[in-house]
């Protein structure tokens, strides 16, 4: 529920914007935004939360994207390059890298 409030306020910012963003029509960002969704209920669970924290459960989801993104920078590089040509893993990209 938090990953899918995150995604509600983004949509609602967007909501007067005179320009409807391209990535609004790709079946790829609605794969990875529902992937992200489910991966704040993945984590959540993982944490071991109590089902009646509800609220904590919900911050979590809402967090997900950043504690993923913290997984993955402190993971070590899979190339090693610096070049933003070069190829790079799944793990550089979600690190930022």
């Amino acid at each position: 529920m938090g990953g899918a409030l995150a995604e509600l306020l983004k949509w609602f910012q967007l909501r007067e914007a005179e320009v409807w963003p391209v990535y609004a029509k790709s079946t790829g960002y609605w794969i990875i935004t529902v992937l992200m969704i489910l991966s704040g209920g993945v984590l959540a669970v993982a944490h071991g939360l109590d089902p009646n924290k509800t609220l904590l459960a919900m911050n979590v989801g809402i967090t997900a994207p950043l504690i993923i993104k913290g997984l993955a920078a402190a993971a070590p590089s899979a190339s090693g390059a610096k070049d933003l040509d070069a190829e790079r893993s799944i793990v550089d990209i979600l690190a930022g890298r």
